[in-house]
C-alpha cells in the first residue's frame, strides 16, 4: 500500500506567516517541519513508499528539505500537480495527479501535508491511522475518511452524515449517507448526530477505482475539484463510504482527541503551544 501527501497548495491564508516565500508544509511545528507529521502516521501504520504532491512553484523547498525520505525511514517520490488544459485545481485534481503511480486494485491512503492528528491518550500520540486502515478493510469500502467531532461551525470544512455509529474495540466508525463540502449552517444542522459536526480531517483509505469519479467530478468555486464531491458521487452509484471519528467513547459522550488544520494560523498558533511540550522527535524515533 502506498501512501500519497498533498503539498501543491498555494497557501494564501498562511501568507501572513510564509511571506509566500516558502511552503507553508516546511513551518515549524514544534520542532519540526509540518510535513513530518503525515510523513509519520503514515510510516507508524508500515507504509513505506510515500508520493508527495507538489506545485511547480514549491517544488524546490520541500524537495530540497525531505530529499529521499531514507533519514525519516520512508522511501519519497515526488508528483508535480501541473494545472490541467482547463486550469482545474483542489483536492480531486491533486489526487488523480497519483493514478499513473497507484496500481489497478491497489488500496492507498492520502494525507494533507498541513493536518495534523495526535491521541495523547496513546503510547505514541502520532500513530493514529490504525483504526483507519482497520475500518477501510473490515467495510471494503471505495472510501474512508477520519473524521473530527466538533460544536463549532464547520462551514469552512467538509463534513459528514452518518447513517449509524458503531463502536468495536474503542473505534467508532460508520457507513455515511452524505458528504458536503462547506455547508451551509441548514445542512451542517442535517449532518449533526449526537451533539457534534463531523469535519473531514484530511486523511483518507481509497480504492484506485475512486479515480474514475474524480474523472466525472464537476469543479466548483474556482474551478477546484472536490474530493469531497467525488466520494459524495461514489456514494449516489451505491458506493460504500466509511468513516472513522477521531475520538473515542466516554460515557454517553463522545472525547476528541487533537486535530489542527495548520493551513490556517490560529490553528498553527494552537498546534505549536500544544506540541512544544511533546518531543517530537523522541516520538517520531518510535514504532
Amino acid at each position: 500500500m502506498k501512501g500519497v501527501i498533498l503539498a501543491a497548495g498555494e497557501g494564501i491564508r498562511m501568507q501572513r506567516v510564509t511571506y509566500g516565500a516558502f511552503p507553508k508544509e516546511l513551518l515549524p511545528i514544534g520542532n519540526v517541519p509540518t510535513i513530518r507529521f503525515p510523513i509519520e502516521a503514515l510510516r507508524l501504520v508500515g507504509i513505506s513508499d510515500i508520493l508527495i504532491v507538489i506545485a511547480p512553484q514549491t517544488k524546490h523547498g520541500i524537495i530540497d528539505g525531505l530529499q529521499s525520505g531514507e533519514r525519516f525511514g520512508v522511501n519519497i517520490c515526488y508528483v508535480v500537480q501541473e494545472k490541467n488544459e482547463k486550469g482545474l485545481t483542489g483536492l480531486g485534481q491533486a489526487i488523480l495527479s497519483t493514478r499513473n503511480w497507484i496500481k489497478e486494485n491497489e488500496d492507498f491512503v492520502v494525507a494533507c501535508g498541513d493536518s495534523i492528528l495526535c491521541d495523547f491518550s496513546s503510547t505514541n500520540p502520532l500513530d493514529c491511522l490504525k483504526p483507519l486502515l482497520k475500518v477501510h478493510l473490515l467495510m471494503d469500502a471505495i472510501a474512508t475518511i477520519v473524521v473530527y467531532p466538533t460544536n463549532l461551525n464547520p462551514a469552512r470544512f467538509g463534513i459528514v452524515k452518518f447513517r449509524r455509529l458503531y463502536g468495536n474495540e474503542g473505534i467508532l466508525y460508520g457507513e455515511l449517507e452524505n458528504l458536503v463540502e462547506k455547508p451551509s449552517l441548514e445542512v451542517a444542522e442535517a449532518c449533526n448526530l449526537d451533539g457534534y459536526y463531523y469535519i473531514i480531517a484530511g486523511y483518507y483509505a481509497f480504492k484506485s477505482k475512486i479515480f474514475k469519479y474524480v474523472e466525472k467530478t464537476k469543479p466548483g468555486v474556482k474551478d477546484e475539484v472536490q474530493i469531497t464531491d467525488a466520494m459524495a458521487l461514489a456514494l449516489a452509484n451505491g458506493e460504500k463510504v466509511c468513516a472513522v471519528v477521531h475520538g473515542r467513547n466516554k460515557g454517553n459522550d463522545i472525547f476528541p482527541f487533537n486535530y489542527w488544520d495548520v493551513g490556517i494560523p490560529e490553528e498553527y498558533n494552537a498546534a505549536n503551544k500544544r506540541l512544544l511540550e511533546a518531543n517530537l522527535e523522541q516520538l517520531m524515533s518510535l514504532g
